[in-house]
Formats: C-alpha cells, sequence, structure tokens
C-alpha cells in the first residue's frame, strides 16, 4: 500500500496553552465530552459525536461546532508553579443492561467490543463496566488524590453510586522539565476510552527548554508528535476498536486481546506531512497507542539506487521520560528508536546540511513490522515481542528491501523540505550558489546545557563512570523487590479442564496476563506452589544487588489487584473465580435501587498472609522485574517455543534507572540462565539505545525472557497508594496492575 501522506500535520488544530505565564492565575478546566471530529483533512465530521475529547474550558475548540482533532489541550507549564485542573465529565449514561441493575457510562462511539464478550471470554469475563473517567497525569509527581486513581472516578450527572461528576487535582510541577501526557485510567476500561481519544500533552518547562531552543533558533522549532494507530471505518468518518481486537469467544480460536490499528496517526492526522526549513527541529515524541510498539527510523524515500536510503545519522537523542538526558546520543544512519506505549522520546533532527533540491522529502518510519512483513498471507498480527522477533533491521545503509513501503504501518510521517526559508533564499542550496548551509547542531554546546540540568533530587550524574546514581542526600537501599510479568499462565492448572472455565489452581487463579510479586519459599521441596527461577533477587537483603544462580525458589506473595474475596457479611467468599471474587455489585437488595461498587482493594494485612508492598518516602529500593510467561522451561520443564509479549511497565510517582539487564539464555550445556547484558559486549549485549543507566524512566520496555533491575526513587513529601501495571492498556484492563502504598518516613514499611 503507498502511502502519500496527503494530510497536514495538525499543529494549528492544537489547542496549545501556556498556563505557567499567560494563565499566572494557575487554574484550568477541562471537560471530557462527546464531540463531532474530523479524523482526516478531506473527510468533514459527522453528524453525531465520533469521539470522546478534553475540551478546556475558553479554548475556541469549546466553543466549535465540530472539532479539527480529537486530542486534548498541550498545556506548558514552569517548573515549581502549580496547576489546579478541574476535570468534568460531561458524557452522559447508557441504558441499565438488565432490569434492575445501575446505569453504566455510555459506551464510546467507537465501536468497542459488545459487554457480552466480556462475559464469556475468561480473560475479559471479571472487568467491570464503565462508570466513569478517571485523569491520569502519566510521568506527574503528584499526590495520590490528584493521580486519578482508577476507583475514583468522575461520573455521570446523578449517577447512583456516589461519585461525583468532577475531580479538582493539584499538581505540584516539582519536578524536571519533560514531556508527560494525561490519559483516562478508569478501572478496567483504559483501553477503549484512550482510543476513544482521551489523551493530552503536558510539559514541564525551566530554563533548559529556553537554551535548547537559543541554541537550535526558538521555540516554533519544536513538534509534539503523538503517535497513535487506528482502524477508520468504511467511510472514514469513525474509529472502529473492536476491529483491531479480533478475540473469539470460542478459546480454541482465541487470537489477540490487544488492540493494532491499520492507520497511523499523528496528532490526531493519518500519516500526516509537515514543511520544514533547513533547520534543526526538536521532535517532542508520544507512543499514545494502546499496545503498538515502534522502531522509528529515518529514511530517504527518493535516494536513487545505491545510495544512502537510511538517514537515522540526522537524529541525536536528548530525552525521554524523565526529562532531558545527561548526554546527548547520536544515532547512527541505520539505527531505530523503539518507543513502546506510554514512553515518549526528546529527538533533535538536524536538516542545516541538506540540500532540498537533492533531497525534498524525509520520512520518519516504523521498523516493527516484522509480525507481518515475514509471513505470507501475514496472520492475526503479534504484539512486539523482541527485536529480533519484531523489527525489519536494515542490513545497511543501501538495503533496498527494507524500505517496505507497501506495509501501511511502515510509515508514520513526511518531512517536506522546502527551498526557499521564510520567502528568501534557498539555505540549504549547496550547489546552486544562493546561500551557504547554516551550521550543524553545536554537540558540544548541547552537552554542556544538558550537564547543567543533569542532576535532581532522586539522581546525579556520576561523570567519571558515566551513569546515573543515588543522590547522597537521601536514604540508602532499604529493599530489593522481585515482579514476574507473565503471559499465558493457563499451564499453572493443575488439573485445567479446557470444558470449565475456573478449575483447581496450584497457586492462584491465573489468567493469561499477570503481574505477580514474589518472595522466597518456604514451600518443601518439589511442592508444586513454588517456582525455580534461575535468578537470586535477595529478597531479605538490600546490602547486595540480585546474582543469577542456578535456581531459586520462590512463591507467590500477591496478584491481586482486588482482595480475592469479600469478607463482609452477608457476602460470603466467591469460590466460582477467586481472583475476581466480587465482580461488580450493580444489582440492589429487594425493594432497594440499585447500587454499584468495585471489588475491595487489596489490603496489607499480614495476619491473614497478605501484604501490600509498602517502600518508605525518600528512599531508595531496587526492582527486578522479569518477563518469563509463556510457561517457560524454567518454570514447568517443557519448552513449548513461546515467547512472551514484550510489557511496558510504568510506575506511578516515581523516575528510576535501570541499572543492569539481564537476558534468559537457552542452549544445550545450560537451557535456563539469566546472563548479565553488558554495554561493552558479552554474551548478550546490552541494546546500546535502550540508555540502560543513563536515562530515568516512569515506562520501561522489558522483552521477552529479559529482566531489569531498577533503582527506584520513592520522593519524599509524598505518601499513599499508586499503581503500577503494564502500559499495554488492555493488559492493564484484563488485570496485570497492582499498586504500592508509600509510607511516612518514621511509620512501618515492608
Amino acid at each position: 500500500m503507498t502511502i502519500d501522506f496527503t494530510d497536514h500535520l495538525p499543529l494549528d488544530a492544537l489547542d496549545i496553552v501556556s498556563t505557567g505565564e499567560t494563565g499566572a492565575w494557575g487554574k484550568v478546566t477541562i471537560s471530557i465530552q462527546a464531540r463531532s471530529v474530523e479524523f482526516t483533512d478531506a473527510g468533514a465530521a459527522p453528524v453525531l459525536p465520533n469521539a470522546w475529547c478534553y475540551v478546556r474550558s475558553g479554548s475556541p475548540q469549546e466553543r466549535a461546532a465540530t472539532l479539527k482533532n480529537y486530542l486534548g489541550p498541550v498545556l506548558n507549564v514552569r517548573r515549581g508553579r502549580p496547576l489546579t485542573v478541574s476535570w468534568i465529565n460531561k458524557i452522559g449514561s447508557a441504558p441499565a443492561e438488565r432490569p434492575g441493575h445501575a446505569r453504566s457510562l455510555a459506551m464510546p462511539p467507537i465501536n468497542p467490543l459488545p459487554m457480552d464478550l466480556y462475559e464469556t471470554m475468561p480473560e475479559q469475563a471479571s472487568m467491570n463496566y464503565s462508570v466513569g473517567v478517571a485523569t491520569h497525569l502519566h510521568g506527574g509527581k503528584v499526590h495520590p488524590n490528584s493521580d486519578g486513581w482508577p476507583l475514583h472516578p468522575a461520573s455521570f450527572e446523578s449517577n447512583p453510586f456516589g461519585f461525583p461528576s468532577h475531580r479538582t487535582y493539584v499538581y505540584p510541577n516539582d519536578q524536571r522539565a519533560a514531556m508527560l501526557w494525561f490519559h483516562d485510567h478508569a478501572m478496567d476500561n483504559t483501553a477503549p476510552q484512550v482510543h476513544a481519544g482521551l489523551a493530552g500533552l503536558y510539559f514541564v518547562r525551566d530554563g533548559s527548554d529556553a537554551e535548547i531552543f537559543h541554541l537550535i533558533g526558538d521555540e516554533t522549532q519544536e513538534f509534539p508528535l503523538v503517535i497513535q494507530d487506528r482502524i477508520l471505518d468504511a467511510g472514514g468518518a469513525g474509529v472502529d476498536y473492536a476491529a483491531g481486537v479480533p478475540l473469539e469467544d470460542d478459546r480454541k480460536n482465541f487470537k489477540r486481546p490487544e488492540f493494532l490499528g491499520d492507520t497511523i496517526f499523528v496528532d490526531g492526522r493519518p500519516w500526516p506531512h509537515v514543511h520544514v526549513d533547513a533547520k534543526v527541529y526538536r521532535l517532542r515524541l508520544l507512543n499514545g497507542s494502546n499496545a503498538r510498539t515502534y522502531a522509528l527510523a529515518l529514511a530517504d524515500p527518493g535516494a536513487p539506487a545505491g545510495g544512502k536510503i537510511w538517514r537515522s545519522d540526522l537524529l541525536t537523542a536528548i530525552g525521554n521520560d524523565g526529562g532531558l538526558f545527561s548526554r546527548s546520543e547520536a544515532l547512527q544512519a541505520t539505527d531505530y528508536l523503539l518507543l513502546a506505549p506510554g514512553e515518549r522520546l526528546d529527538v533533535l533532527i538536524d536538516l542545516t546540511q541538506i540540500d532540498p533540491e537533492v533531497t525534498p522529502k524525509l520520512e520518519l518510519v516504523n521498523l516493527a513490522v516484522a509480525g507481518i512483513k515475514n509471513t505470507s498471507p501475514p496472520d492475526v498480527e503479534p504484539i512486539f515481542q523482541t527485536d529480533e522477533e519484531s523489527v525489519i533491521v536494515p542490513s545497511s545503509s543501501t538495503d533496498a528491501d527494507a524500505r517496505h513501503a507497501e506495509i501501511a504501518i511502515a510509515n508514520v510521517l513526511q518531512f517536506r523540505i522546502t527551498s526557499h526559508a521564510h520567502g528568501g533564499a534557498a539555505p540549504g542550496a549547496h550547489a546552486h550558489g544562493q546561500v551557504a548551509p547554516k551550521p550543524p547542531l553545536e554537540r558540544d554546546a548541547l552537552d554542556k546545557i544538558l550537564l547543567r540540568y543533569a542532576d535532581d533530587e532522586s539522581f546525579h550524574w556520576d561523570a567519571g563512570a558515566q551513569k546515573l546514581t543515588a543522590n547522597p542526600r537521601n536514604a540508602p537501599i532499604t529493599r530489593n523487590r522481585f515482579v514476574l510479568l507473565m503471559n499465558d499462565t493457563s499451564k499453572f492448572k493443575k488439573n485445567p479442564d479446557p470444558g470449565k472455565r475456573h478449575s483447581a489452581q496450584t497457586n492462584g487463579p491465573w489468567r493469561d496476563t499477570q503481574i505477580w510479586e514474589m518472595r522466597p519459599s518456604t514451600l518443601s521441596s518439589g511442592d508444586p506452589k513454588a517456582f525455580v527461577i534461575p535468578f537470586d533477587a535477595h529478597l531479605t537483603s538490600s546490602s547486595q544487588g540480585a546474582s543469577a544462580p542456578a535456581g531459586v525458589a520462590y512463591e507467590v506473595a500477591r496478584a491481586f489487584f482486588f482482595e480475592p474475596e469479600d469478607g463482609k457479611p452477608p457476602h460470603e467468599p466467591r469460590t466460582e473465580d477467586p481472583l475476581w471474587s466480587l465482580v461488580t455489585e450493580n444489582v440492589g437488595a429487594e425493594g432497594e435501587p440499585p447500587v454499584y461498587k468495585y471489588p475491595h482493594l487489596y489490603r496489607d494485612n499480614p495476619a491473614r498472609g497478605r501484604k501490600v508492598i509498602r517502600p518508605t518516602e525518600g528512599s531508595y529500593e531496587r526492582w527486578y522485574v522479569a518477563n518469563i510467561g509463556n510457561s517457560q522451561p524454567l518454570v514447568d520443564g517443557a519448552d513449548t517455543g513461546a515467547i512472551p509479549d514484550m510489557h511496558p511497565f510504568h510506575m506511578h510517582l516515581v523516575n528510576f534507572v535501570v541499572t543492569r539487564r539481564f537476558v534468559l539464555q537457552k542452549d544445550a550445556a545450560d537451557p535456563n540462565k539469566f546472563v548479565f547484558a553488558e554495554r561493552n559486549g558479552s554474551a548478550a549485549p546490552a541494546r546500546r539505545l535502550d540508555f540502560d543507566g543513563l536515562v530515568r524512566h516512569d515506562t520501561v520496555r522489558v522483552q521477552s525472557n529479559e529482566l531489569v533491575e531498577l533503582l527506584v526513587h520513592f520522593p519524599k513529601g509524598y505518601t499513599g497508594r499508586y499503581p503500577y501495571h503494564c502500559h499495554l492498556v488492555e493488559h492493564e484492563d484484563m488485570g496485570m496492575m497492582l499498586h504500592f502504598d508509600v509510607q511516612p518516613r518514621d511509620g512501618d514499611h515492608a
């Protein structure tokens, strides 16, 4: 499929506001509305609403009959200046599913999955229907009552659940300059509600922005780029969520529960183009997709045969989730940058030496298309797993096969380089004698800017070791944690019976995707509830990091976001499905109105053997996060050949640094062994552009059969409960989410 990049990058359709300067009052009101939106330049907005949108009060979008863009406002705030945002839900309700049931929030106008499917698919059956919206500032260092807790939604007017229709949050903005974003976080309904359009950008600014803009030119050379995938309906006036989730209620034909679309949107337009001059531009990239991971590279589509197709050497990475790097990282011609859902990147593209007469166009392309490219005809596209499985890597700068422009999802954005800057002479016309090219990006000056802003309360830059280290003013590392990200856990059942949805379990009712918190096993040798893993996280000591011996026995300490049973009379424990034992209670007692409540949140209760992770404010912890699902041989002794999905692991509130990475090796001599992945060569070389040890994250990709060591800092002054979860949002909805509860410095922690 040839993509013409006919749509414009709709920067002028975004509601961009500087709240810290022009809005000195420090307050913004944003409502969640069902609106009629144009999805393409050529298509008119329909009469009926076709998207859900964040709309700022007082904005042109609030007054418009139809919208040019479904994305929410772009808020720019000054570091250290708080902002109060009132989030008002103006979405109505849907009729009750059955007589006597409570109404729910209206279904998004995007052809979402029918609720009856949720009742027949084991992976979906326990999910609550939506009763409201919950806005989360992703990457924000905020107090828990402003974090967008999924059990505290803003519901519809006159709802019978006792929820308010608005929530007012305070964002302190006492964090490094960074690109954040806000999106819906409603319990069990994040995926369809984000897909409906609920996403916007939030920039924390400080002096580093002014210095970078001065270096490259000015602030007009910054492009926010929100990358999402969608499926347009036949008329192009709406999007279809269900079409990208090929679930079937016949378990034998189960395909994939995550959404993948065939149309790539940037800032709310499919495959757009943008006109640029021969300058340096700052690209602020966000992967706002539900489940698609991108491997982004720069290509010259007009390169002659034998010419230089791949031009990622024009890119320099300078920042990510946690703000600016401590040093810049220049890419090579055939490099690519991975961007998983929820992740952000800050990248400079240097066009100063480009002659637009020779190279009039460059394209940002997606190389993570091996799941389609390597099958003929393609079956259902798989989720990203590893670079080797999922990315078509250019073998050289003249690799013509990797152009693959016929694959629609391989195309993202086209840069059209103008021959005249602001009506003047062509700035890059080398051979035409009009003017000399502009000087290239000053890397030395750039790195001095980055170094000036390298330190914060959590991490300091060690110039000698060239890595981020803990701030010595903070409390020491207090605990080691071990978390498993699990896929396809069906083989952990004692007596799996495909004819029954819920059969006996070894150590819990495992589902398709899970997060497990582990503890050292106290079980006898050979007990099926023990998981022998070739990794010692040293959970009983924080004085040392982990090692990788032959095998260490663990058991699951926690796999539940909700309590596994409801002990409050008159309810009895639910034995049919103990993982989600108290599903939505939306039927009132006889003679009483319908009620609604979520299951009880899993609470710290050591007397019953239940513990919640309880870090202390101001302290550090080592978190070991392993992605070893799909019944790996290390667990059940039989190699199925299946490998798990990549999981983007996201923690609210905190930033963390990837200090070490391990890879599970499989060979005849030692079929199950974690090997330390070193940056400078080893049996398991680290990926250079993962930036391990160099940058702060709030979301990190954990690829198949990998284990990462995270140095996590829990900032002072922020206590309470926060979620952590997989940011493939369908996984989050299906139960791949737990929470931690930050304790005061003088309180208990465990």
